[in-house]
């Protein structure tokens, strides 16, 4: 079977559907099977966008696209797409052309090592010279872009490779099982003591809980113990707008005045899925405060890199919260706070009924609040003050319908990542 072949009848198996890409001479190898297939290309104008298109397909459906482009500029394009899919642990398959193996190191045209370019920004790299190994890169590049703290993987094909012909047969070809870690049952309870032992304590909800699927699981949980709940930038829409317990965001540029209000009262911090990045964070000195903090990612590096937690629990996020959950028994938080949220988020609303003309733009986000509040309207933005008016002011009551550039706040994002949702 022809590679090319073989590495759409891949992508099949994997379960992609969709894939955003640009043809040209270096990947039509690869294009010619990818006219023969199932899976649904849209074109774009700029390869960073088809990144961008992917990343936001993802973030949106929880399902995995493949990004596609030719060598060299069109290659390196994809760099800032590779880095903002990265930095938000959004799992992406991007595909790159690449001269034939003879003129690699030779400066041919159009020919760059990509490969080695976007290891700072992406989760895994290949340039693959050996086609017969074709079928073991690809199944994993699956298996890494999914498991642990999600990522985009860059597999770059040479011409002469994707035309190659290998034995492979279909049928053989098995996805690979991703590995999710439990949470340690001792950590599990020592977390539950230090809430017990709590007066005022918080849950930060980070997107991590929207990768593992668990929203509706975490919200419980937080009712279970009577905790407000803080969403990070990146799990906005995560729990009803109109839940008691909701403080909305914390921090800098896109926080909201209750989430730091209620965060600056409280004595303990239960973070799951979330990363105390600066954003968040602000002043560490002052976010530390005296609290206490127990901090629960999937990615054991995630821990303790911004500051020592108090308590550190490496677990998928959904596994960590039913441990939780179970372990709860009658724990229940005394603190007052979930009574006064309901009047507090009144109070401490930003001012948005504005009448001046020409209109600013927190009348303009009011606005929108309240045509777009009785659709299930899907939302994105880049960066800059757009982005930070958008976090403070925009509302949004479902996961998985606010698509930010978080990390990475790239200009040009939100256009192909709305252009995603649109089929």
């Amino acid at each position: 079977m022809i590679v090319s072949e073989a590495i759409v009848k891949i992508l099949e198996k994997e379960g992609i559907t969709d894939a955003f890409g640009i043809p040209g001479a270096g990947i039509n190898g690869l294009y010619k099977y990818m006219a023969k297939s199932k899976i649904r290309h849209y074109t774009h104008r700029h390869e960073e966008c088809c990144v961008h298109a992917a990343g936001g397909y993802f973030r949106a459906s929880g399902n995995m696209a493949v990004a596609m482009c030719t060598s060299g500029p069109g290659a390196t394009n994809f760099v800032t797409g590779i880095y903002t899919c990265n930095i938000d642990s959004i799992p992406v398959i991007a595909i790159t052309g690449q001269a034939v193996r003879s003129q690699l190191g030779k400066d041919p045209f159009q020919c760059v090592d990509i490969a080695k370019i976007c290891e700072p920004v992406a989760k895994k790299t290949y340039c693959v010279t050996e086609p017969e190994k074709i079928p073991q890169v690809f199944s994993e590049a699956f298996r890494i872009a999914k498991e642990g703290k999600p990522g985009p993987v860059v597999i770059d094909l040479p011409l002469d490779v994707q035309n190659a012909e290998i034995e492979f047969d279909l049928n053989s070809y098995q996805p690979q099982t991703v590995f999710s870690p439990a949470p340690d049952p001792t950590l599990i309870s020592q977390a539950i003591e230090m809430i017990r032992e709590a007066k005022t304590p918080l849950m930060i909800m980070g997107g991590g809980v929207v990768l593992a699927g668990a929203e509706k699981e975490c919200v419980k949980l937080a009712e279970t113990f009577n905790m407000p709940v803080i969403t990070t930038y990146m799990a906005k829409g995560a729990i009803p707008l109109e839940h008691p317990l909701n403080a909305g965001h914390c921090g800098i540029q896109v926080g909201q005045p209750i989430g730091n209000k209620v965060f600056l009262e409280s004595d303990l911090v239960l973070g799951i899925g979330c990363r105390f990045t600066d954003r968040h964070t602000g002043d560490i000195k002052v976010y530390r405060g005296n609290r206490k903090f127990i901090h629960i990612n999937i990615e054991s590096s995630e821990i303790n890199k911004i500051f020592p937690a108090d308590l550190g629990i490496i677990a998928d996020a959904k596994k960590a919260i039913a441990a939780l959950q179970e372990k709860a028994g009658t724990t229940k938080s005394d603190w007052d706070m979930p009574q006064r949220l309901p009047k507090l988020r009144k109070e401490l609303a930003r001012k948005t009924d504005y009448d001046c003309k020409p209109i600013n733009p927190h009348r303009a986000f009011a606005e929108l609040n309240k045509y777009f509040g009785e659709h299930e309207a899907i939302f994105t933005t880049g960066c800059g003050i757009t982005q930070i008016w958008s976090g403070q002011l925009q509302e949004i009551d479902q996961p998985r319908h606010y698509l930010p550039s978080g990390g990475a706040g790239c200009l040009g994002y939100d256009i192909p990542a709305a252009f995603a949702h649109v089929r």
